[in-house]
């Protein structure tokens, strides 16, 4: 990304759901036009156990939560990630993953994202597009901050091309204990 870029490429945001359910919980958000890799995931990352049932010597397994990953594109699927005892005598866990490809199971190349919205829209179905009062409840979160942004440049950090982004990101995640999965 040219330094002297004024054309905003990327964001990392953290938001919080002010509800009961959702009291506490972090939702980490990243984009970027030059990332390193293109891809559109959501990742739940589960807590740990507040007590482990089973002694294990394969260490901090805090470390390596358990994930449900549901792959939006560019390989539409679903992964759960989790911790399994080993067969045999002691006790020894290790990783496993359990995977669905849309493509692998069906075969076919999936339409593009454009391209559903496009014969969506020639066929009179809505139902993937946004609702209006919905375009305007995202526009009274958004409006606030570019009117701010006018008064107020803020100084934001650049990324190299092909990264993960800037080091302000990684830091932000870090102040809650998570780091981002780059994957």
């Amino acid at each position: 990304v040219d330094p002297a870029s004024p054309t905003d490429t990327y964001a990392a945001v953290t938001f919080y759901v002010d509800n009961w359910r959702w009291a506490g919980v972090p939702f980490f958000v990243r984009t970027g036009m030059k990332l390193a890799k293109r891809s559109t995931d959501i990742a739940i990352q589960f807590n740990s156990a507040p007590l482990a049932l089973f002694a294990s010597g394969d260490g901090d397994l805090s470390k390596r939560p358990n994930l449900l990953i549901l792959r939006i594109q560019p390989e539409e699927g679903i992964s759960l990630r989790f911790f399994s005892k080993q067969p045999g005598s002691g006790m020894h866990l290790r990783p496993v993953s359990m995977d669905f490809k849309y493509g692998s199971s069906f075969g076919g190349r999936s339409p593009s994202a454009y391209e559903t919205l496009l014969v969506d829209a020639m066929v009179g179905d809505a139902t993937l597009y946004t609702r209006q009062d919905m375009v305007e409840a995202s526009w009274r979160v958004v409006e606030p901050i570019m009117e701010s942004w006018k008064s107020e440049k803020p100084k934001f950090p650049n990324y190299e091309s092909g990264s993960w982004g800037p080091a302000e990101a990684d830091a932000m995640l870090a102040r809650t204990g998570h780091v981002w999965r780059n994957s």
